[in-house]
């Protein structure tokens, strides 16, 4: 691949996406080793906003700010390539090393902490990464404790306004994977909005199940309200999906559940759930929760 002031020789290629190919080339003039992005369509609108993003990232020190190093943006054979710095692994790559043997706390202290840093650097200047996975948090492996992440124009379309909460959400999952050895929401499963909310509940119970403050530790009595338990988010939308359904015909088999709950029953205002759906426009029944103190 030869261009005005660099030349380089294919090495192998990494993979293949829906976007295009990853090249391992060898830089000719600098003697060293490049990934180059090669996109299928060049006339895709997206890849111009892709090396706009670019450019502006180009802005922040690579090593200060734990971002992958964008080189050039050429043309070979009227395709768009993309040259990046060359990084030695992906977290996901030392996982599999690893035999997904999960981190410890200690360990993924040090990569969630360079992660915020980077992001935090990118929300500066007005960029989000949205595309936040193992496969694309990049080691280095001269220094051990050192990692770096690239920018992704991967657009998001959950029905949420796009925003840093989208890559904390991302930051999340990732350091779950790294305690766990295995993603939390695994590639396979197709989740609806339904799915997602009865997730929270189920999250915000098992919250509440281990406080810490047994003071604040909800107590049985309580946790039969809890609406992972009365299903009061679900027993409503039975018709918008098949997932509701399921889930409350999964629940007949206990024979006490009588699915009467309401909202109201459960109001810890520190609730995740319950500040979760505050901002939920169709549950009128979360406009006027009153306050109740956290305890069990």
């Amino acid at each position: 691949m030869d261009f005005d002031n660099t030349h380089y020789l294919i090495m192998d290629f990494n993979g293949e996406g829906c976007f295009g190919k990853v090249a391992q080339c060898f830089d000719l003039i600098t003697f060293e080793m490049v990934a180059i992005k090669i996109h299928k369509d060049s006339d895709d609108p997206t890849i111009q906003r892709e090396v706009a993003m670019l450019e502006a990232v180009r802005a922040l020190d690579p090593h200060k700010k734990n971002i992958l190093r964008f080189m050039e943006n050429i043309m070979f054979n009227n395709l768009s390539c993309l040259a990046f710095e060359m990084l030695d692994r992906s977290l996901w790559d030392l996982m599999d090393e690893r035999n997904w043997e999960p981190l410890s706390t200690s360990e993924i202290g040090p990569v969630t902490h360079r992660l915020l840093f980077a992001f935090e650097a990118l929300k500066n200047i007005g960029i989000m990464h949205t595309d936040l996975k193992p496969a694309n948090i990049m080691l280095v492996q001269d220094q051990a404790d050192r990692l770096r992440s690239g920018p992704s124009s991967k657009q998001v379309t959950l029905g949420l306004p796009l925003s840093e909460y989208v890559d904390m959400w991302g930051v999340g999952c990732d350091m779950a994977f790294m305690y766990f050895g295995q993603h939390l929401f695994p590639d396979n499963s197709k989740w609806d909005h339904l799915e997602y909310e009865d997730w929270m509940a189920f999250l915000d119970l098992q919250n509440w199940c281990l406080h810490p403050d047994t003071k604040c530790r909800i107590i049985p009595r309580r946790a039969l309200k809890h609406p992972f338990v009365t299903m009061v988010h679900l027993v409503d939308k039975v018709e918008r999906g098949t997932y509701a359904l399921s889930a409350i015909q999964f629940m007949t088999v206990s024979h006490q559940q009588h699915f009467d709950g309401s909202y109201h029953d459960w109001v810890y205002e520190d609730s995740a759930f319950v500040k979760f759906y505050c901002h939920d426009s169709n549950t009128a029944l979360m406009t006027d929760l009153q306050k109740e103190p956290s305890t069990g």
